[in-house]
């Protein structure tokens, strides 16, 4: 009995030890949800910046959408007439809900998509008819959406360039030689180099720009200003993939520590449940009968104290475990959110923008040389007037 009056002093202190280490752990967790999670007040600056923030993704989203678009309709328009470009387009544009939404750049992106689409023609094959005999189908819009497109060999750069400079004054006439316009073809271009059609013409990437530039389809001023452009948005992502490991890091560490936090629980809960039960059996035997002496009642009631003290212990453990197990909860849903962020955003810097820049850099870093270049040229060339 005297050991299990020590065992039950032991538990209750370390009953009384586990509440405030939980309560340390509780708080500690709040801290650091609110640090984790948006705040509610933000400053002017930090609203406007996230206001821009989720603009420009926007953006990105809504073109990216656009040119998969474009390059998926061009597939379907196979052995169509090049003069007959520009007005199917014009027309495909405003009956499409997601090209409409940028008539202008969607014009640009069909028309460049059916051009290069003329270098290597998919072939189309029709499905397989249903039913007996030869019953052609009940109308042809069925048909064309049954019909399969085998993609052809994607072109090389020297094909896109004979296309691109045999169609100069359709692209040009495409764009009406706005910088809007010219921005809208180069962002065409990288979509369609990094797409599976242009896999052969990638490496090659500077020679393609270089002719855009050579038929003065683009200018030098819109050709930098959307190199510059495209190196800032590079930039930013570098920095959101950058920011994304880092609190990635740290929930996979709370996660860690959360884990060892539920273990320890568990043993302190399972060890409780052990003292619980031989407090119930002391408790059990030490009970009196029908005359019972001083000392068997001071017995029994030592022994039911210690199964209350026990009871308590038991059951803030389980109270304890439970929290650690929600906490650790929470932090698994934030670790997996996190975790599919950080794979799209890697996926996201190694391709798209940053895979086209990887290639066609050399031909930016000239241009934006040979501009430098020139200023320091008309530098010399003006007259000392002192």
């Amino acid at each position: 009995m005297p050991s299990l009056r020590r065992r039950s002093r032991s538990t209750t202190r370390r009953a009384s030890r586990a509440c405030a280490d939980d309560a340390t752990s509780f708080r500690r967790a709040c801290v650091e949800m609110m640090r984790r999670g948006d705040d509610p007040k933000l400053t002017p600056e930090a609203e406007q910046a996230q206001l821009e923030k989720l603009r420009r993704e926007r953006e990105i989203k809504a073109s990216a959408l656009l040119q998969a678009e474009a390059q998926s309709i061009s597939a379907k328009m196979v052995g169509m007439a090049l003069g007959e470009i520009p007005a199917v387009a014009k027309s495909t544009v405003k009956s499409d809900k997601t090209l409409a939404k940028a008539p202008k750049e969607a014009q640009i992106a069909l028309v460049l998509n059916m051009l290069l689409r003329s270098c290597c023609p998919p072939e189309v094959k029709e499905a397989p008819q249903k039913g007996k005999g030869n019953k052609k189908q009940a109308n042809s819009v069925k048909a064309a959406a049954a019909a399969k497109v085998i993609e052809g060999t994607p072109p090389g750069a020297a094909e896109v360039r004979k296309v691109v400079k045999a169609n100069k004054a359709m692209l040009a006439e495409t764009t009406s030689g706005t910088a809007a316009g010219q921005l809208s073809l180069l962002k065409a271009f990288q979509s369609w180099l990094v797409s599976s059609q242009g896999a052969n013409a990638l490496v090659h990437s500077p020679k393609v720009m270089e002719v855009l530039y050579d038929v003065d389809l683009v200018e030098e001023e819109v050709a930098l200003k959307y190199w510059t452009d495209l190196q800032a948005q590079l930039v930013r992502e570098e920095a959101e993939l950058a920011e994304q490991v880092a609190a990635h890091k740290r929930l996979s560490d709370e996660k860690a520590g959360l884990e060892e936090a539920v273990r320890v629980a568990e043993a302190e809960e399972s060890d409780a449940a052990w003292y619980n039960k031989k407090a119930e059996e002391t408790a059990q035997a030490a009970r009196c009968g029908g005359n019972p002496s001083k000392d068997d009642e001071a017995n029994e009631k030592a022994a039911l104290s210690a199964l209350k003290k026990c009871k308590d212990y038991y059951n803030q453990t389980g109270k304890v475990l439970a929290a650690r197990s929600k906490n650790l909860m929470e932090v698994n849903i934030e670790y997996e959110a996190s975790l599919v962020l950080v794979n799209q955003l890697t996926t996201r810097s190694q391709g798209g923008g940053a895979l086209f820049a990887k290639h066609a850099a050399p031909f930016f870093e000239w241009l934006a040389a040979d501009d430098e270049d020139d200023e320091e040229d008309e530098k010399d060339e003006k007259p000392d007037l002192d």
